[in-house]
């Protein structure tokens, strides 16, 4: 067996790099919940890992005479005022963990389902967890998640094969897209436990991102590829 270090080592950003996932959660259940709709936690799991778009297109079929535009202008201007008052935290290990990869002269890569905008917003709060050599968000391509289109073509940019490289997700569409791939897949699950499916096809899960970095002998200096 070759074991080397991986060719990159590409991320997905909200729930895994961002603590967003939770704030996220809280107010669209909290908002659904002020129109007169209950955004249960098993429907909400459906949702995670999904674009905003399509996540509201889901509600429109599961609620009828869903009012989409009020629910989008309210959830908006809550998260918005959250992010301006209380900021947005870094996950516990993402900072250290980027660091410590860079550290290592391998290139790092962001593939997330969310859009550019939100993204240049993120990275105001936390400038230093972006030190990416390539960034796709999901307007780039036109099969979003679980689809892997994001991750190969990410490779496809930095000039690496995907079977050489190791992903991290947070949430079972984002690992399907990376197990499709063909990249070893690393799962820290936020909001959803790993499907059997995804369970079955990762490389490894890990708690948190602090397990992953005091594990990196084991998924980076050891990787089987």
């Amino acid at each position: 067996m070759n074991t080397k270090r991986p060719a990159a080592v590409l991320f997905d950003m909200d729930g895994l790099l961002l603590d967003t996932e939770v704030t996220l959660k809280r107010i669209w259940q909290r908002e659904a919940a002020r129109l007169g709709f209950d955004l249960a936690d098993d429907l909400y799991a459906h949702l995670v890992g999904v674009p905003n778009v399509l996540c509201e297109e889901m509600l429109v079929q599961w609620f009828k005479k869903f009012p989409l535009e009020e629910f989008r202008r309210n959830w908006k201007a809550v998260r918005e005022e959250e992010r301006r008052t209380v900021g947005i935290p870094p996950k516990a290990g993402a900072l250290e963990l980027v660091t410590w990869i860079e550290g290592q002269g391998v290139p790092m890569a962001l593939a997330t389902s969310s859009r550019r905008e939100a993204l240049e917003r993120n990275r105001a709060f936390c400038p230093d967890l972006f030190r990416f050599a390539s960034i796709m968000t999901v307007e780039e391509v036109e099969r979003p998640k679980p689809d892997p289109d994001i991750y190969l073509r990410t490779c496809a940019v930095l000039g690496v094969s995907p079977g050489a490289c190791v992903i991290f997700e947070d949430s079972n569409p984002g690992m399907r897209a990376a197990i499709a791939s063909g990249s070893r897949a690393i799962m820290i699950p936020d909001l959803v436990t790993p499907e059997p499916e995804v369970r079955a096809g990762a490389a490894w899960i890990f708690p948190s991102l602090v397990h992953a970095l005091d594990s990196r002998d084991e998924w980076f200096c050891g990787a089987a590829i």
